[in-house]
């Protein structure tokens, strides 16, 4: 970062933008879980495009629907997947820090053997900073510590790192994040997002522009913060669209009968953004003959929209995450936008098939070094200015 008033004042205003994200959020719960659900999509997509892949949100639903694999880097899109699978639920990083980033090591080498390499001992203190005084920082902080410690071997798991550090510090209480997706069979998906994190590294890069991840320079770590900070003002307008539904759902509800689950429907859908219609019947406790009679009336009233269009693989999802997941699909000759502003953007075939490990030298570790003491030292200013608060 560069001199501190400038860092402390830039990171200050994404502070503030993630705050008033986050209390929007936890006063409402199907504005938390829709939003999170659209937002694990992207995140995921866009951390794995930052591997010179190219992916859309579609390929997604494609692999799930039907395994699909023209014109789409498979063993990629499954990478998405896993990553979305963990941000859906991280896992409580403070109590079980160890088990948090052992997961995200297995998910980066895609459960091959591991290399003889850290200890447990040495992945603990990673989210010991963790403590909700500025999440972004201490988010920040986790990733650039992690990628000193792993030698910058995966990008994709410092960046998950992140997520959960940002997670952690923003948690509600213990046992609020403990759900697992492992047993969704629209493989991540569907059930409920368990997570509490705000601020997504990926899109702050890719949103607008191409950058590279660098969390442990003074010139990466700025450009993260700055795309946060732009980033939280457009999820604002995502927060108005989900209101929308939430008002038109509550209409269409008055509109009916008292005999009528159209209600029921509609809320479980505010708590689980995509569904098939045997999913729903076991949440509201119908046939499953009732549910797709409900589901009907739902996309008639323009609440949710079936997504496959296929019988033997039917989903619904609402409005939101139907246009992300049913949206167009990524074309293997459409070339890369360039990351280094010279040389050719990779081709998708020349791209290494796993998320790690690929060392990374772009900063050397006497800058990471420098990096972690500038986080450091600006923790040590929001503390003091923290202690300075009356009580």
């Amino acid at each position: 970062m560069e001199a501190t008033a400038t860092a402390f004042d830039l990171l200050l205003s994404a502070e503030i933008g993630a705050a008033r994200l986050e209390g929007l959020l936890r006063a409402d719960a199907v504005l938390a879980a829709q939003w999170r659900a659209e937002a694990a999509v992207a995140e995921a997509v866009a951390s794995i495009g930052l591997e010179d892949v190219r992916l859309a949100e579609g390929d997604l639903l494609a692999r799930i629907a039907d395994s699909r694999t023209q014109g789409v880097d498979a063993p990629a899109v499954e990478d998405a997947l896993a990553v979305l699978r963990f941000l859906r639920a991280p896992g409580d990083p403070l109590a079980d820090p160890v088990g948090v980033l052992e997961r995200i090591d297995r998910l980066a080498r895609r459960d091959q053997p591991a290399e003889e390499g850290l200890s447990a001992e040495d992945l603990r203190p990673v989210f010991a900073g963790c403590i909700g005084r500025a999440p972004l920082l201490e988010a920040l902080r986790a990733s650039a510590f992690y990628g000193a410690l792993t030698l910058r071997r995966s990008p994709v798991a410092e960046r998950m790192v992140f997520v959960a550090a940002d997670h952690a510090a923003r948690r509600i209480g213990p046992g609020r994040a403990g759900s697992s997706t492992s047993g969704d069979p629209l493989r991540g998906l569907g059930g409920r997002v368990a997570a509490d994190w705000i601020a997504l590294p990926s899109l702050a890069l890719t949103r607008g522009r191409f950058s590279i991840w660098s969390p442990g320079s003074g010139e990466g770590a700025r450009r993260i913060v700055e795309g946060l900070r732009a980033g939280f003002e457009f999820e604002l307008g995502k927060v108005i669209g989900i209101r929308s539904w939430q008002e038109r759902l509550r209409a269409a509800g008055q509109d009916r009968h008292g005999r009528s689950r159209l209600a029921d429907a509609g809320k479980a859908f505010g708590l689980e953004p995509v569904m098939t219609a045997r999913v729903l019947a076991a949440r509201i406790g119908v046939t499953p003959r009732g549910a797709l009679n409900l589901l009907g009336e739902l996309e008639g009233q323009g609440l949710v929209r079936e997504i496959t269009l296929r019988r033997a693989a039917r989903i619904w999802a609402t409005p939101g995450l139907a246009e992300k997941l049913a949206g167009a699909r990524s074309a293997r000759s459409q070339p890369r936008p360039r990351i280094d502003g010279g040389k050719p953007a990779l081709a998708p075939e020349a791209v290494a098939r796993d998320l790690g490990p690929r060392p990374l030298r772009e900063e050397g570790q006497e800058g990471v070094r420098r990096a972690l003491a500038e986080f450091d030292r600006v923790l040590s200013e929001v503390d003091g200015i923290l202690a300075k608060r009356p009580e």
